[in-house]
């Protein structure tokens, strides 16, 4: 499967979030099979949300930053 751009990712994401809220419209009324429709789109949009996330990862900067060993600050001790 190709990968989809961080863009393409935000809108696969934006596009069902609104499709799912559009669906969760007269929630009290909902029949079991509505409301488990609607809990199944939610589980989906968290699928979504994790890739949207994942791609977010993969374009932005790592952290090149090189962490300070607590050991050399305790041998060093502090100025």
């Amino acid at each position: 499967m190709e990968k989809l751009l961080l863009s393409e990712q935000v809108t696969k994401f934006m596009d069902y979030a609104v499709d799912t809220l559009k669906a969760m419209d007269g929630a009290p009324d909902h029949n079991g099979q509505e409301k488990a429709e609607v809990l199944e789109r939610i589980s989906i949009l968290k699928g979504y949300l994790k890739d949207l996330q994942q791609s977010y990862l993969e374009n932005s900067p790592a952290d090149t930053s090189i962490p300070v060993d607590p050991g050399y600050i305790t041998e060093v001790g502090h100025s």
